[in-house]
């Protein structure tokens, strides 16, 4: 039998083939021995060219051991992965039925009459907690299928590391903080500034630390220690925990697919039984190496340690706690989101008609005026006879899907921004939307603050809020309003100078809290245009700020209606001096 036959077969028809070919062997050990009573000498491969039947019946008896213990292994194995994969199937339905029995009972109780206005809210809030627990479950299950189909595809780009313990934070400490547990992070100084990696991969790994730390943890404190090591060149992040602990036996099963500590645990506490498994899996392919130590009823500590992929100079290293405070995030929660105002008219092209309604709320939210197209070749018709602020371009549709149709605008001269809307967000994907004509992705199920910070990114038209009905407010929020909008030239004057004279400190105090106060006044693109630069100066590199102020400058000269030429203040030399 072929490997490539075996493989063909189900899981149980592989165990009962094994199983009867055991039998075969052992009936065939029989007859031999029966023959050998009667000294009698067995021809074929057994044949060991001695008369002597005393040495004969030992090597035969060896040789048919040795075929019976392979066979009996292979089988064993073949029952043990059955009962692995019975069990994932089994623990999946649990994982997937379970949340949607939340998100189907919540959405029914939100269209009862009778209920409140409170038990509303925090239906939703369940709805939303579920619907991100079923993403995570399915995540973990294209995961598991790209990693053995060798499909994952791996970023190396320059990470703040700041920003990425921020971002981790936001994510772990509410979820630590619904458990009454206290989550801290510990920068063992000096740190780098940046590393090269892939930062979706490594919030992943750190992430799944973090989250079975809280979920086997029911007090005391999960921690995130992060260190350096000079001589090696690379940064470990341990994250510790006083949880419930493993013993040896446990650790041994730990990083294998489909499997938890043991069956209990997957009842107890839920889980898709892959999260390590992955993670080992993805630190591999950032060069990587995931440690594990713990003791049953003490806690465990998970640490990965990985190459920070790049020289640091001393004088660039992190000395200073108070580097971290401007990345802080606040607890995870469900909180509203920040609307922007914006104006025009958008170009939906999307087949599926709850995301259709959906995504038509969002836009008519912020203002926009919203078209609806089902299918790709109207898309073309409607976006070529008619002057759009934006086209959202769903990837799969019918008649003609969004990349056909993105490549047929862009060959007939449509100019305007047009943004894929897909599930499908590898790089390769990514690379191929951008090749056809978009100019953004927006990934499936989409993020609603995301999508307002494309919209924001894309659309011109950014406005201030509407004033409030009452004359005296609004006549002093105007006031304050064209306040703002005077004092921008200075402050851009101010920006310049800063980056002239590379006094990096207070080009990050002018850059942070220009990007604040023009939020306040509903000018949505300065203040994504300064976080821009406010990212970039925290990798303490120049390479490409001085594009980003001048976007940031441009766009708010705009603002403060300023013509282009008019002010020399604003125009931006940088020294080669690094920052920070």
């Amino acid at each position: 039998m072929s490997h490539t036959h075996e493989k063909a077969l189900s899981m149980d028809q592989l165990v009962e083939m094994l199983e009867r070919r055991l039998l075969l062997e052992r009936a065939e050990r029989k007859k031999l021995q029966a023959r050998l009573a009667l000294r009698e000498t067995p021809s074929g491969e057994g044949r060991v060219g001695s008369d002597d039947p005393g040495e004969l019946a030992g090597r035969l008896e060896e040789l048919i051991e040795q075929r019976t213990h392979a066979l009996s292994h292979a089988r064993d194995e073949a029952v043990a992965a059955s009962q692995a994969k019975s069990s994932f199937l089994a623990n999946m339905s649990h994982e997937i039925r379970t949340p949607l029995t939340s998100i189907i009972g919540f959405a029914e109780l939100l269209l009862d009459p009778q209920v409140t206005a409170d038990a509303k809210a925090d239906a939703a809030k369940t709805i939303i907690r579920n619907g991100r627990h079923l993403l995570e479950v399915i995540n973990d299950i294209l995961d598991l299928s790209k990693i053995e189909t060798r499909q994952v595809e791996i970023e190396r780009i320059e990470v703040g590391l700041p920003a990425l313990l921020g971002d981790i934070e936001a994510l772990a400490a509410g979820r630590a903080q619904e458990k009454s547990l206290l989550f801290t992070i510990a920068h063992h100084l000096p740190l780098p500034p940046v590393l090269l990696t892939d930062p979706v991969r490594l919030k992943q790994i750190l992430l799944n630390f973090c989250s079975n730390a809280i979920k086997f943890s029911s007090k005391g404190e999960v921690r995130i220690d992060v260190r350096h090591d000079a001589a090696s060149q690379r940064l470990t992040f341990e994250v510790v925990d006083a949880g419930i602990g493993m013993s040896a036996r446990q650790i041994e099963r730990l990083f294998e697919p489909f499997v938890q500590a043991d069956v209990s645990t997957t009842r107890r506490y839920g889980g898709t039984g892959l999260g390590l498994y992955i993670s080992r899996q993805l630190a591999d392919l950032l060069g990587g190496e995931i440690r594990v130590s713990s003791q049953p009823g003490r806690g465990s500590r998970f640490s990965l340690s990985l190459p920070v992929g790049r020289p640091i100079r001393a004088m660039e290293m992190l000395t200073d706690s108070r580097d971290f405070e401007a990345f802080h995030r606040p607890d995870f929660v469900i909180t509203e989101i920040e609307v922007p105002e914006l104006s025009g008219r958008v170009l939906l092209a999307e087949d599926g008609v709850d995301n259709q309604r959906l995504l038509a709320t969002y836009l008519r939210q912020a203002g926009l005026e919203v078209d609806i197209v089902g299918n790709g070749s109207a898309a073309v018709d409607r976006a070529m006879a008619q002057s759009y602020a934006l086209v959202l371009m769903d990837i799969q549709m019918p008649l003609m899907d969004g990349v056909a149709a993105t490549e047929m605008l862009r060959a007939n001269g449509y100019r305007g921004p047009i943004v894929a809307l897909t599930a499908n967000v590898m790089q390769s994907d990514v690379a191929r939307y951008r090749r056809c004509g978009c100019d953004d992705v927006l990934a499936k199920p989409v993020d609603r603050a995301q999508f307002y910070a494309v919209l924001a990114r894309h659309v011109d038209g950014a406005a201030p809020p509407p004033l409030a009905t009452d004359g005296g407010y609004a006549q002093e929020l105007a006031a304050l309003t064209d306040e703002f909008r005077a004092g921008l030239p200075a402050t851009l004057h101010a920006i310049a100078c800063a980056t002239q004279t590379a006094d990096w400190e207070r080009l990050k105090q002018l850059i942070h809290t220009l990007k604040g106060t023009a939020g306040s006044y509903g000018f949505a693109r300065i203040t994504t245009l300064a976080a821009e630069v406010e990212g970039h100066l925290a990798t303490g590199r120049t390479e490409g700020l001085m594009d980003r102020c001048a976007a940031l400058t441009e766009h708010s000269r705009e603002i403060a209606g300023v013509p282009a030429g008019r002010s020399h203040a604003v125009h931006l030399t940088l020294r080669s001096d690094t920052p920070g």
